[in-house]
Protein backbone atom coordinates (compact mmCIF):
# COMPACT_ATOMS: atom_id res chain seq x y z
CA UNK A 1 0.00 0.00 0.00
CA UNK A 2 1.71 3.57 -1.10
CA UNK A 3 1.92 5.73 1.73
CA UNK A 4 -0.91 7.98 -0.09
CA UNK A 5 -3.18 5.49 0.75
CA UNK A 6 -1.97 4.58 3.93
CA UNK A 7 -4.70 5.16 6.99
CA UNK A 8 -4.12 7.81 9.13
CA UNK A 9 -2.94 6.78 12.49
CA UNK A 10 -1.57 9.57 14.36
CA UNK A 11 -0.69 13.12 13.92
CA UNK A 12 2.15 15.54 15.25
CA UNK A 13 1.40 18.84 15.48
CA UNK A 14 4.03 21.76 15.91
CA UNK A 15 3.26 24.14 18.47
CA UNK A 16 4.03 27.99 17.72
CA UNK A 17 2.60 28.88 14.80
CA UNK A 18 0.02 25.81 14.68
CA UNK A 19 -1.49 25.23 18.07
CA UNK A 20 -0.78 28.35 19.78
CA UNK A 21 0.33 31.73 17.81
CA UNK A 22 4.12 32.74 17.65
CA UNK A 23 4.92 35.82 20.00
CA UNK A 24 6.86 37.89 18.14
CA UNK A 25 5.04 40.93 19.38
CA UNK A 26 5.88 40.36 23.06
CA UNK A 27 9.51 39.70 22.92
CA UNK A 28 10.75 43.03 22.49
CA UNK A 29 8.57 44.65 25.57
CA UNK A 30 9.58 41.01 27.56
CA UNK A 31 13.40 41.66 27.02
CA UNK A 32 13.03 45.24 28.08
CA UNK A 33 10.88 44.29 31.61
CA UNK A 34 13.71 41.54 31.68
CA UNK A 35 16.60 44.34 31.82
CA UNK A 36 14.53 46.48 34.15
CA UNK A 37 14.13 43.68 36.40
CA UNK A 38 17.89 42.73 36.57
CA UNK A 39 19.34 46.29 36.29
CA UNK A 40 20.97 45.86 32.95
CA UNK A 41 21.58 47.78 29.71
CA UNK A 42 18.34 46.38 27.67
CA UNK A 43 20.36 46.29 24.08
CA UNK A 44 23.42 44.08 25.76
CA UNK A 45 21.14 42.16 27.43
CA UNK A 46 18.78 41.29 24.34
CA UNK A 47 21.62 40.93 22.20
CA UNK A 48 23.31 38.16 24.58
CA UNK A 49 19.80 36.38 25.23
CA UNK A 50 19.33 36.10 21.20
CA UNK A 51 22.68 34.18 21.16
CA UNK A 52 21.75 31.85 23.53
CA UNK A 53 18.71 31.14 21.30
CA UNK A 54 20.23 28.17 20.03
CA UNK A 55 21.31 27.27 23.56
CA UNK A 56 18.40 27.07 24.95
CA UNK A 57 16.23 24.82 22.35
CA UNK A 58 18.71 22.31 22.44
CA UNK A 59 18.67 22.30 26.40
CA UNK A 60 21.75 23.64 27.22
CA UNK A 61 20.04 25.28 30.56
CA UNK A 62 17.92 23.12 33.08
CA UNK A 63 16.19 25.95 34.10
CA UNK A 64 15.63 29.50 33.14
CA UNK A 65 17.59 30.95 36.35
CA UNK A 66 20.73 28.90 34.70
CA UNK A 67 19.95 30.92 31.28
CA UNK A 68 19.81 34.37 32.96
CA UNK A 69 22.82 33.74 35.14
CA UNK A 70 24.61 32.83 31.79
CA UNK A 71 23.79 35.82 29.81
CA UNK A 72 24.28 38.24 33.13
CA UNK A 73 28.03 36.67 33.59
CA UNK A 74 28.97 37.43 29.87
CA UNK A 75 27.90 41.05 30.47
CA UNK A 76 29.50 40.61 33.71
CA UNK A 77 26.84 41.72 35.61
CA UNK A 78 25.83 40.16 39.25
CA UNK A 79 21.91 40.78 40.19
CA UNK A 80 20.62 40.07 43.63
CA UNK A 81 18.88 36.93 43.87
CA UNK A 82 15.74 38.27 44.09
CA UNK A 83 16.30 40.22 40.69
CA UNK A 84 16.94 36.72 38.76
CA UNK A 85 13.52 35.80 40.55
CA UNK A 86 11.45 38.53 39.12
CA UNK A 87 13.07 38.18 35.85
CA UNK A 88 12.12 34.48 35.77
CA UNK A 89 8.64 35.58 36.69
CA UNK A 90 8.69 38.07 33.93
CA UNK A 91 9.52 35.44 31.23
CA UNK A 92 7.78 32.77 32.63
CA UNK A 93 4.55 35.39 32.28
CA UNK A 94 5.23 35.86 28.87
CA UNK A 95 5.19 32.57 27.78
CA UNK A 96 2.00 31.38 29.52
CA UNK A 97 0.58 33.79 27.67
CA UNK A 98 1.50 32.67 24.26
CA UNK A 99 0.63 29.10 25.42
CA UNK A 100 -3.31 29.89 24.89
CA UNK A 101 -4.13 27.69 21.81
CA UNK A 102 -5.37 28.63 18.47
CA UNK A 103 -9.38 28.54 17.60
CA UNK A 104 -9.72 25.00 17.50
CA UNK A 105 -6.06 23.44 18.70
CA UNK A 106 -7.95 22.09 22.00
CA UNK A 107 -10.76 20.80 19.51
CA UNK A 108 -9.48 19.16 17.04
CA UNK A 109 -6.76 16.98 19.01
CA UNK A 110 -9.57 16.36 21.39
CA UNK A 111 -11.63 14.50 18.41
CA UNK A 112 -8.53 12.50 17.22
CA UNK A 113 -7.98 10.86 20.44
CA UNK A 114 -11.33 9.92 21.25
CA UNK A 115 -11.54 8.57 17.93
CA UNK A 116 -8.72 6.39 18.77
CA UNK A 117 -6.15 8.51 16.67
CA UNK A 118 -2.54 8.97 18.65
CA UNK A 119 -1.87 12.54 18.94
CA UNK A 120 1.82 13.92 19.43
CA UNK A 121 3.55 17.05 19.41
CA UNK A 122 7.13 18.27 18.43
CA UNK A 123 8.34 21.51 19.23
CA UNK A 124 11.73 23.47 18.92
CA UNK A 125 11.59 25.24 22.31
CA UNK A 126 13.43 26.51 26.01
CA UNK A 127 12.96 24.55 29.31
CA UNK A 128 9.95 27.10 29.81
CA UNK A 129 7.19 24.87 27.54
CA UNK A 130 7.65 21.88 29.71
CA UNK A 131 7.70 23.67 32.78
CA UNK A 132 4.16 25.06 32.17
CA UNK A 133 2.85 22.47 30.00
CA UNK A 134 1.30 20.94 32.53
CA UNK A 135 -0.75 24.17 33.01
CA UNK A 136 -2.20 24.57 29.28
CA UNK A 137 -5.29 22.62 27.61
CA UNK A 138 -2.81 20.02 25.43
CA UNK A 139 -1.44 18.20 28.52
CA UNK A 140 -5.01 15.76 27.87
CA UNK A 141 -5.12 15.77 24.42
CA UNK A 142 -1.51 15.43 23.39
CA UNK A 143 -0.28 11.36 23.82
CA UNK A 144 2.97 12.56 23.60
CA UNK A 145 4.94 16.11 23.65
CA UNK A 146 8.57 15.98 22.18
CA UNK A 147 10.37 18.90 23.23
CA UNK A 148 13.64 19.85 21.67
CA UNK A 149 14.95 21.53 25.13
CA UNK A 150 14.32 18.08 27.08
CA UNK A 151 15.24 15.38 23.68
CA UNK A 152 18.52 17.61 22.94
CA UNK A 153 17.38 17.36 19.09
CA UNK A 154 16.06 20.04 17.50
CA UNK A 155 14.13 20.01 13.93
CA UNK A 156 14.70 19.94 11.05
CA UNK A 157 16.97 16.99 12.58
CA UNK A 158 15.22 13.36 11.39
CA UNK A 159 16.07 11.90 14.08
CA UNK A 160 13.57 13.63 16.64
CA UNK A 161 10.59 12.90 13.71
CA UNK A 162 11.58 9.15 14.34
CA UNK A 163 11.64 9.86 18.33
CA UNK A 164 8.29 11.17 17.92
CA UNK A 165 7.02 7.95 15.99
CA UNK A 166 8.66 5.40 18.40
CA UNK A 167 7.01 7.39 20.93
CA UNK A 168 3.52 6.77 19.41
CA UNK A 169 4.05 3.78 18.18
CA UNK A 170 3.34 4.32 14.70
CA UNK A 171 5.27 4.45 11.17
CA UNK A 172 5.80 7.62 9.47
CA UNK A 173 3.71 6.67 6.41
CA UNK A 174 0.97 6.27 8.77
CA UNK A 175 0.82 10.18 10.63
CA UNK A 176 0.07 13.63 9.39
CA UNK A 177 2.31 16.66 10.57
CA UNK A 178 0.70 19.97 10.87
CA UNK A 179 3.25 22.85 11.16
CA UNK A 180 3.73 26.26 9.82
CA UNK A 181 6.75 25.65 7.68
CA UNK A 182 9.69 27.19 10.45
CA UNK A 183 13.56 26.16 9.61
CA UNK A 184 12.09 23.67 6.72
CA UNK A 185 10.22 21.66 9.09
CA UNK A 186 7.76 19.92 6.27
CA UNK A 187 10.80 18.68 3.82
CA UNK A 188 12.35 17.12 6.91
CA UNK A 189 9.14 15.27 8.18
CA UNK A 190 8.50 14.38 4.94
CA UNK A 191 12.22 12.85 4.00
CA UNK A 192 11.13 10.53 7.12
CA UNK A 193 8.53 9.44 5.54
CA UNK A 194 5.79 11.57 7.22
CA UNK A 195 2.93 13.46 5.28
CA UNK A 196 3.97 16.95 5.74
CA UNK A 197 0.49 19.61 5.92
CA UNK A 198 1.43 23.52 5.29
CA UNK A 199 -0.84 25.66 8.04
CA UNK A 200 -0.95 29.17 7.68
CA UNK A 201 0.30 31.53 9.94
CA UNK A 202 0.19 35.33 9.93
CA UNK A 203 4.18 35.33 10.74
CA UNK A 204 4.64 33.26 7.31
CA UNK A 205 4.89 36.48 5.61
CA UNK A 206 7.54 38.52 7.14
CA UNK A 207 9.40 35.82 9.02
CA UNK A 208 13.29 35.02 7.23
CA UNK A 209 12.48 31.69 9.44
CA UNK A 210 9.46 30.67 7.09
CA UNK A 211 11.21 30.40 3.80
CA UNK A 212 9.80 26.47 3.47
CA UNK A 213 6.18 28.32 4.03
CA UNK A 214 6.92 30.72 1.06
CA UNK A 215 7.78 28.16 -1.49
CA UNK A 216 5.62 25.29 0.03
CA UNK A 217 3.47 23.42 -2.72
CA UNK A 218 2.13 20.45 -0.98
CA UNK A 219 -0.99 20.43 1.20
CA UNK A 220 -2.13 23.47 2.83
CA UNK A 221 -4.80 24.32 5.27
CA UNK A 222 -5.90 27.36 6.96
CA UNK A 223 -7.17 26.50 10.23
CA UNK A 224 -6.67 23.27 12.48
CA UNK A 225 -9.89 22.21 12.72
CA UNK A 226 -9.20 21.04 8.75
CA UNK A 227 -6.69 18.47 10.21
CA UNK A 228 -10.23 16.50 11.23
CA UNK A 229 -10.88 16.00 7.17
CA UNK A 230 -6.97 15.08 6.24
CA UNK A 231 -7.23 12.07 9.06
CA UNK A 232 -10.49 11.11 7.82
CA UNK A 233 -11.98 12.27 11.61
CA UNK A 234 -15.35 12.36 12.42
CA UNK A 235 -16.72 15.36 14.50
CA UNK A 236 -18.54 14.01 17.30
CA UNK A 237 -19.38 15.20 20.93
CA UNK A 238 -16.13 15.34 23.51
CA UNK A 239 -16.18 15.77 27.05
CA UNK A 240 -11.99 16.27 27.86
Amino acid sequence: MTASRMKIEAVIFDLFGTLVDDFVSSVGQMHEEMAAALAVPYQQFMALWRQTAEMRIIGAFDSVEANIKYACNAMKAKPRAEQIERAVEVRMKCIRRALQPRADAVYTPGQLKTQGYRVGLISNCSIEIPILWHETAFVKIIDEPIFSCRAHLRKPDTRIYHLACERLGVIPEACLYIADGEDHELTAAAKVGLRPVLIQSPSQNDNRLHEEAREWRGTTIASVREVLRLAGAQEREVGL
